[in-house]
């Protein structure tokens, strides 16, 4: 069966293509024309979002370089203690919101030091999957728009974060 599901998956790709593809001809679409319009939108795009990429990941490299990722666990380790909250996910705390594959490098120390059983573990994987990089989406989503006020978003995103962080604590310790 698992043969089955690993044919499945490498055949789905080609197949929708294929099948999108002789759709358009068969409506007698110009699908190549289509294409390279799409291609050029997609390149613009991409182009157009490099700059707010460029100041996320700045940022992340500062915020790590510069030791003050550290220094702040540091600060707030007593506290986060008296919380019962594990200072290994003070980091995992603080990046999340901003990189997703710079959490993900953090879940993994995480895993090799602690284990995926441990509590720690835990809350890390579920913590990842279950917050959003709220600086992030708001960059790419406002950056990509071009919409200058952001309203409401950012103080409902880090709602949603800090929720997230809650739940993923209160939920790994009940189970």
């Amino acid at each position: 069966m698992s043969d089955f599901f690993s044919l499945l998956s490498a055949a789905f790709l080609p197949f929708m293509a294929s099948a999108i593809i002789g759709y358009g001809l068969w409506q007698g679409a110009p699908v190549y024309d289509y294409f390279i319009e799409g291609a050029k939108r997609g390149l613009s795009t991409a182009v157009d979002l490099l700059p707010f990429f460029l100041g996320i990941f700045l940022a992340i490299n500062c915020l790590t370089v510069s030791g003050l990722l550290g220094f702040l666990t540091a600060i707030l380790d007593p506290i986060f203690q008296l919380f019962g909250i594990p200072s290994e996910l003070l980091p995992l705390m603080a990046l999340r919101a901003v990189s997703g594959s710079g959490s993900f490098l953090i879940v993994q120390n995480i895993l090799e030091t602690a284990g995926p059983d441990s509590y720690v573990g835990r809350v890390a994987c579920v913590m990842t999957g279950g917050c959003e990089t709220v600086f992030y989406a708001l960059a790419l989503y406002f950056g990509s728009t071009s919409t200058k006020k952001m309203r409401h978003a950012l103080i409902g995103g880090l709602i949603g974060y800090i929720t997230g962080i809650f739940l993923s604590l209160v939920i790994c310790k009940l189970l």
